[in-house]
């Protein structure tokens, strides 16, 4: 602080911590940095999160690359497989060498046969169900899907059936491919960006409190038998999960994996959004099922999209912290239709 001249005036300067430089103080002003200083703080922050956003595209990229070789593989192992069954049907030897051995009979239908020396013998009955005898694999996929029906009781004692879901076959004649982009309330008002580029060959269904399961009966109705390599998109969980356990939403999850797996579709789903508030219950099952689900899809061979943190900005939620506002929609909106574009070219 210089001393005051005649006219009793003083002036009170500070110098920048960073630069170093002399900068008039504002009335009540306490920080001791100046303009230049904040602005590159700022663009180094930016640059930061620029960082995180290629390192997040970057795995997005590979996990959409190994998918697209999985799509490049298995329609010729489908047809390798469809030239071998009229082979097997033509040798009739095999089959019944294996109705000898007991492969296709069913465990249930033998009865206990009487010692050696017995007066009578008791003739087997007749089964009630026979398997076509060409068809070398027709027991094997009732059994595998027996076992996939099976689920683990929550007390881990006694094996609970589930009634499988109806799965989604696709065409393998070569064709303009479909997007058909399924999810929750989160979805809504979305339509625009995400279909105004194809309107014919793209699709938003929102379903406003739709559990994961609601989703699984309406995918047999979105995709058609004749759509070729359809890019399916899933946003699903948001409205379900401040209610249901993490445990019943990742059951859930499971389920509808079973149903789109092995359809010929390129399958993504998107992570839960997190809302406002760091340390709230919601917020921490988010956090579980999302980890889980990036785990899962990896394993699965499916896409993943990992919303992150962006919808907590200022801005974004809506009144009651939960759902988007009308720019959180646009925020959404296109980053899905981004996806789309990438997964596309």
């Amino acid at each position: 602080q210089t001393e005051p001249s005649r006219k009793h005036a003083a002036v009170q300067v500070s110098g920048c911590r960073e630069c170093l430089s002399l900068s008039a103080v504002a009335e009540g002003g306490r920080d001791d940095t100046c303009v230049r200083c904040d602005q590159v703080d700022d663009l180094l922050c930016l640059v930061a999160e620029l960082k995180e956003e290629v390192e997040r595209l970057r795995s997005i990229w590979e996990c959409e690359r190994e998918i697209d070789w999985w799509s490049r593989t298995l329609p010729s192992l489908r047809q390798r497989q469809q030239m071998e069954a009229p082979r097997e049907a033509e040798d009739p030897l095999t089959s019944c060498h294996q109705v000898e051995r007991g492969d296709l009979s069913d465990r249930g239908e033998w009865k206990k046969v009487p010692a050696r020396g017995a007066r009578r013998t008791p003739a087997r009955p007749p089964s009630p169900s026979r398997l076509p005898l060409q068809n070398r694999y027709g027991a094997l996929e009732l059994e595998g899907q027996a076992n996939e029906d099976v689920d683990e009781g929550p007390s881990g004692r006694l094996p609970r059936v589930r009634q499988s879901a109806p799965r989604i076959m696709t065409a393998s004649a070569k064709k303009k491919r479909r997007v058909i982009v399924v999810g929750d309330s989160l979805l809504r008002g979305t339509e625009g960006p995400i279909c105004r580029p194809d309107p014919s060959h793209r699709e938003v269904c929102c379903l406003p409190g739709a559990r994961v399961r609601d989703i699984i009966r309406k995918l047999p109705d979105l995709v058609r038998p004749s759509d070729y390599y359809p890019l399916l998109v899933i946003q699903a969980g948001s409205d379900e999960v401040a209610e249901r356990s993490p445990a019943v939403i990742k059951r859930d999850f499971r389920a509808l994996g079973r149903v789109v797996e092995g359809s010929g579709a390129q399958v993504v789903f998107s992570s839960i959004p997190t809302v406002a508030g760091k340390h709230t219950e919601r917020n921490r099952r988010t956090h579980l099922i999302n980890t889980w689900l990036r785990g899962w899809c990896r394993r699965r061979n499916f896409g993943f999209l990992d919303h992150g943190e962006v919808y907590t900005a200022p801005g974004l939620l809506a009144t009651d912290g939960v759902q988007l506002s009308r720019r959180g929609k646009r925020v959404i909106a296109h980053e899905l239709a981004g996806l789309i574009e990438r997964a596309l070219n």
